[in-house]
């Protein structure tokens, strides 16, 4: 199948940072520092491999799985009407074409290096393993429960980086697998919120959207079905309208999948553009993945200008020492007290160390009393919510609405566990002070808690209904005859008969009084278990989500650690380097020194060549002319 012809080839900026990083790893190995070398290989690696994930996002048979299939001109994503997708499809590039079934592993949850089992599966049985029919789960296969689903393709528009993800239906048939695709949210790089143009935006998708404008720093919408519905451009207007009022800064594109496959088919490039996904692919390209690889550039020029820093630091205190024998040994002096920094710096009783250990107790204790006060507010809104109605009649909406709530804050939760994780980076950077200046801040990979989510085994399934008729009848004779027995008996007393017209009456009002406290009782006792319902699944949420936060924040924790030891390892190499060759220039005679002042002078100028490549890939922006001033 050829490829989407929609996307170019990678970019000439993406190239010159790969041309710099490698001339930065040869200068490494040439000054043999593999420590740095090893540095820089990470940031090729990141350059060479981007990941910028899009996630499809939308309410239960919106048209997500065709707006995939027809992007990428493949059948990846199985679409039907008596099917819903279950489990979430990432279609990444590769050539050839392949699938694979992902599973949770074994071990420590909290070990960095805990990867996915990978189990390959044909092309063909990625809908056993993707969907469910009504009624049904998705296909789980042999071993453990199936995360997600990977599927590669040979396309272009993929080949920079892109992974679309297609997931589960917030809502409908999918609300309870729509925890997976809220919690996920925070991982996205951007979201494609898909509605079709049957009608305007309804007020869950308005809050969904703007949670997901609020985890999320892009977010496009695409109205579906432009082809079956002829007032989509009025209910685009009007959708345009609802996201302004509510604040939602997000772009509006209008897509027909059917016109986009006939268009493929037959080659027909006008029908093609009028379907609308030449724009939607121009948008990924140049909004997302432009973006991805601006900031993947950015962190690339700043690790080679930080690694150029470190090995032009040393060559500079030569040449001072170089310079000036009769004060070389101040220059060894001060080289002396910036290697026992440095030497403090990685030892395991270090202040950077320290600072960690109590920042993450403290954050931990934060993260925990965060995730229960959400929890509690949403128990709080449920137990409301469950006073002023009857769970027989709105129990489907109120399950609907308590799932996706509760992903919501799970998913704000772990944002505010990324957000102080980072905030702590900073802290514990401040240590390493005016030695540190080339310390680049540390890359966190944010929690996912969508595993966590799909793994809570409670449920807050309800099966109530409301009192028969046969039961409101029993209710009703029973309070009837105790009525016309007591006051049947009062009425002989006084010479009346058992049933006269007043104890008719009184026993219809006694019935219709039973009646009415049977309805009441009942009523209770389902609010009853229905808050019994809500609070086991948020108490399990919460032991759960709990759990697999403490052990992100071990992850955190364990990824702050081995990157700030391997930076202390880097500024005690350099400087210890240092002192080294500031010591033989202090003891050398003048003709060596003279020698050596030239190939020192060739290295600085070497490394300053390196630093200057590697700034020039960022360069820092402009300051904007003055709104008086003509530009």
């Amino acid at each position: 199948m050829a490829g989407n012809p929609d996307a170019g080839g990678r970019p000439a900026t993406l190239e010159e940072a790969l041309a710099v990083v490698d001339l930065g790893r040869e200068a490494t190995r040439a000054y043999d520092r593999p420590d740095l070398t090893r540095r820089l290989a990470l940031a090729r690696r990141r350059l060479v491999d981007p990941a910028v994930h899009v996630f499809v996002v939308g309410e239960f048979k919106q048209g997500k799985s065709s707006l995939v299939n027809a992007l990428l001109n493949a059948p990846v994503c199985p679409v039907d009407d008596d099917i819903a997708t279950a489990v979430p499809t990432a279609v990444r590039h590769g050539d050839p074409a392949s699938a694979a079934v992902l599973r949770e592993p074994d071990g420590d949850p909290a070990d960095p290096g805990r990867e996915p089992v990978r189990e390959p599966i044909p092309l063909d049985q990625v809908a056993h393993h993707v969907v469910e029919a009504e009624g049904e789960g998705a296909g789980e296969g042999p071993g453990r429960r199936v995360d997600s689903v990977e599927v590669r393709l040979p396309r272009r528009l993929l080949a920079g980086g892109l992974v679309i993800v297609d997931t589960p239906g917030v809502g409908g048939l999918g609300s309870a697998h729509s925890t997976a695709t809220m919690g996920a949210l925070p991982l996205a790089d951007a979201v494609v919120f898909v509605s079709d143009a049957s009608q305007e935006l309804t007020a869950p998708e308005l809050d969904l959207l703007t949670t997901a404008r609020r985890l999320c720093p892009h977010v496009v919408c695409v109205l579906t079905k432009t082809d079956f519905y002829p007032a989509w451009r009025k209910v685009r207007d009007l959708d345009a309208a609802h996201l302004a009022r509510a604040g939602i800064d997000a772009d509006i594109l209008c897509v027909s999948s059917a016109l986009r496959v006939h268009a493929v088919r037959t080659g027909d490039r006008q029908l093609n553009r009028e379907s609308g996904f030449p724009a939607l692919a121009a948008y990924l390209q140049q909004r997302i993945v432009g973006d991805a690889e601006r900031l993947g550039v950015r962190a690339a020029s700043a690790d080679v200008a930080a690694v150029a820093g470190l090995l032009e630091a040393q060559f500079r205190s030569e040449r001072r020492a170089l310079d000036d024998p009769d004060r070389a040994h101040e220059v060894v002096a001060d080289l002396t007290e910036l290697t026992g920094r440095a030497e403090r710096l990685r030892s395991g009783a270090s202040r950077w160390q320290q600072t960690l250990s109590d920042g993450i107790v403290d954050l931990q204790a934060d993260v925990d009393h965060d995730l229960r006060s959400r929890l509690r507010h949403i128990a709080k809104q449920a137990d409301d919510a469950i006073d002023v109605s009857d769970p027989a009649e709105t129990w489907e909406e109120f399950e609907a609405w308590l799932y996706r709530r509760v992903a919501e804050d799970v998913a704000e939760n772990y944002t505010f566990l990324h957000l102080r994780a980072r905030e702590l980076t900073s802290r514990v950077g401040e240590h390493f002070g005016d030695d540190g200046d080339d310390v680049v801040a540390v890359e966190l990979e944010a929690a996912n808690p969508a595993g966590a989510l799909t793994t809570v085994e409670a449920r807050p399934e309800l099966d109530v209904h409301k009192v028969g008729v046969g039961t409101q009848s029993l209710a009703a004779l029973r309070g009837s005859y105790g009525g016309l027995l007591m006051f049947g008996m009062l009425g002989r007393m006084l010479g009346l008969g058992m049933a006269n017209p007043a104890t008719l009456v009184i026993g219809l009002f006694m019935g219709r009084q039973a009646l009415r406290g049977e309805k009441e009782r009942q009523l209770g006792l389902r609010r009853n278990q229905a808050r019994q319902a809500h609070r086991r699944y948020t108490d399990e949420v919460g032991f759960v989500v709990g759990k697999d936060s403490r052990d992100a924040l071990r992850r955190v924790q364990r990824q702050m650690r081995d990157f700030f030891a391997a930076r202390a390892e880097e500024l005690h190499r350099s400087t210890s380097e240092a002192l080294t060759a500031a010591q033989q220039a202090a003891r050398a005679d003048e003709a060596t020194r003279t020698r050596r002042r030239r190939d020192v002078d060739a290295e600085l100028r070497r490394i300053a060549a390196l630093r200057d490549r590697a700034l020039a890939l960022a360069p820092e922006p402009a300051p904007e002319a003055d709104a008086g001033e003509p530009g």
